[in-house]
């Protein structure tokens, strides 16, 4: 990828990310990049296509490696940690990516990759695990959504007790899901 496309991509990823689709122009893209609306459109094609060559989610940020009677605790501690920081709550940000996106099919599709599939192989595999791991994603983003953007669980979203108890939440789904994972 040429180095203007790269400052392209990862201006518009921050911006589609912090503002939506609908809120950024080709034209804030490009004096993020510090570059032209025509090179823009010239090395990446329309707003569309600038926003699905941006948009990927990075799974990192979820940790699988710990021991399956604990990885909902985990997984709960990872972004109740997030929450205090001023950076990007990848969790949340697939929310405000997919609600006005273009082609919603496909940010859909990156974050189930991204998080559920793995999770889901971490689990064991299978249709039980698949449906387990879909369950413990969306129990988790609800929780990263309702802290960073609905501002609800104010300064109690970083407290250990909240951990230990929507952890357990989280444990249970995939306690109950009959995880394969092993403690590992």
């Amino acid at each position: 990828m040429s180095q203007s496309r790269e400052l392209i991509v990862r201006a518009a990823r921050r911006l589609f990310a912090e503002h939506g689709y609908s809120s950024v122009s080709v034209r804030d893209v490009a004096a993020e990049a510090g570059v032209s609306a025509s090179l823009v459109m010239k090395l990446v094609g329309s707003k569309a296509e600038l926003f699905s060559s941006s948009v990927e989610f990075a799974p990192d940020e979820q940790d699988l490696s710990h021991p399956v009677d604990r990885l909902g605790h985990e997984l709960v501690r990872s972004v109740v940690g997030r929450l205090g920081s001023d950076g990007p709550e990848p969790l949340a940000r697939a929310v405000v990516l997919a609600l006005p996106a273009p082609d919603i099919e496909q940010v859909r599709s990156r974050f189930h990759a991204a998080y559920a599939v793995p999770l889901a192989a971490r689990l064991g595999g299978g249709d039980t695990a698949e449906q387990t791991a879909e369950m413990v994603v969306a129990t988790v983003v609800g929780l990263a959504v309702s802290a960073r953007v609905l501002g609800l669980l104010g300064d109690r979203a970083h407290d250990e007790d909240l951990v230990e108890r929507y952890g357990a939440a989280v444990q249970l789904i995939i306690d109950r899901g009959g995880a394969s994972g092993g403690s590992h």
